[in-house]
């Protein structure tokens, strides 16, 4: 029996019924793997060190409340006072980034529910044409396709064909209905979250205000300090004269690095090499330990007596003990003292050196090979001559001077 439904109706419909089921075959759209963990990851760590922010503040609050209760403590109020608006000033600008992350985050999801539900509007058409075919023709088409059979294998064969076809169509709406509404909670889910953040934002910024505003009322004490100018210069020619005395140590030891270099051309082969994978990672160096710069590189304006002092380095506030880090593979050539500074470590990367101070313990010796990332010592405690603290600095070994280090670290 010929069927009275043409050829090219017939094929159509066995291909729209073939792409139907590779869709349900393919399953719901999802955001890319590789994105959804690298946003967790990064996701993860904001939190890690909103927490380690939190938890630094906190002793810089405890410390602030033992100095209060000191005579003639104005000045330990001062530096402590700087502290804790520097480690707000970090918290206030990782909540920013979390806040950025959430966009991005509910970004990508905006772009799976869109892509969603364009396909599910595509479906329901698909359905609503089929409807309307039916309430017109009632089955026949189905019939006239199990009738157009040439036998009974191939009529059980396209019955079979016809039930999956329908199975398939309702069980991909219903997949893609399902992935729709969870991104809809999810998306929900980022909102109340960014919400949550702006309102933290907005704490961390009001608590900065009134830092400041505690700090405006020190300074008044401050002015007192002033009258104590022969002592407060001796302070300040002390500060200039330990960082004089840092510096020529990291001198000796960039003078003894070349002359042992000169006497062997593999190690300059493999110092140059060193070097130029150093300078690759320039701005991504990790950092040595977790915390927020309080004293940057360079000429600092002393609060008191306003005079200006060289610092070679960047100070970073951080918990006491906490585990400092090499930034790059290299040699430990050098463990010393130096006042005002405590006991420093200097790692050779080729042609830089990287300097760290002010630790409370040490995990290394001199000559040992060190790897990126791999711990070193802990940070000083209230004990060491810069606190709960971390000083870092980079040498550039053919000037011998120090670097400003913050640009090759990365960004946070």
């Amino acid at each position: 029996m010929r069927s009275p439904w043409p050829p090219r109706q017939i094929a159509q419909w066995a291909v729209r019924a073939g792409l139907v089921v590779l869709l349900a075959l393919a399953g719901p759209v999802a955001p890319p793997a590789a994105h959804g963990q690298d946003a967790s990851s990064r996701r993860e760590t904001t939190e890690q060190r909103l927490d380690q922010l939190q938890q630094q503040i906190q002793q810089e609050q405890q410390r602030l409340q033992k100095t209060e209760k000191e005579a003639e403590s104005t000045q330990e109020q001062l530096e402590s006072l700087q502290r804790e608006i520097a480690l707000r000033e970090k918290l206030v600008s990782t909540y920013q980034a979390r806040l950025d992350e959430l966009g991005r985050e509910r970004s990508r999801l905006r772009d799976t529910l869109s892509t969603l539900q364009t396909r599910l509007e595509t479906l329901r058409k698909d359905y609503r044409d089929q409807l309307v075919h039916a309430y017109k023709y009632g089955r026949l088409h189905d019939l006239a396709l199990l009738l157009a059979s040439r036998s009974i294998n191939q009529m059980l064969i396209r019955a079979r064909y016809l039930r999956r076809f329908a199975t398939d169509r309702r069980r991909q709406r219903s997949a893609i209905q399902t992935a729709a509404g969870e991104v809809r909670s999810s998306r929900e889910q980022l909102a109340e979250k960014r919400a949550e953040t702006r309102d933290l934002l907005a704490e961390a910024r009001t608590e900065r205000t009134n830092l400041r505003a505690l700090e405006r009322e020190r300074r008044q004490v401050i002015d007192e300090l002033r009258a104590r100018r022969s002592e407060l210069e001796q302070q300040i020619e002390q500060k200039q004269r330990q960082a004089q005395q840092l510096e020529q140590r990291i001198q000796k030891l960039v003078a003894r690095a070349k002359r042992e270099q000169a006497d062997s051309g593999m190690e300059a082969e493999v110092a140059a090499n060193l070097s130029a994978s150093f300078q690759a990672n320039r701005g991504a160096l990790p950092w040595p330990v977790e915390g927020a710069v309080t004293t940057d590189f360079g000429n600092q304006v002393d609060p008191v007596h306003e005079t200006t002092t060289y610092h070679p380095g960047i100070l970073i506030a951080t918990s006491p003990r906490s585990p400092v880090r090499a930034i790059f593979d290299g040699t430990v050539t050098g463990i010393d003292f130096v006042p005002g500074y405590g006991t420093y470590v200097v790692i050779q990367h080729g042609e830089y050196l990287s300097v760290y101070s002010n630790f409370s313990t040490l995990s290394i010796a001199e000559g040992n090979q060190i790897e990126a990332g791999q711990v070193i010592g802990q940070s000083g405690t209230e004990s060491e001559p810069r606190g709960a603290s971390l000083f870092f600095g980079l040498v550039n070994r053919s000037s011998s001077e120090f670097v400003d280090p913050s640009g090759w670290l990365s960004v946070r």
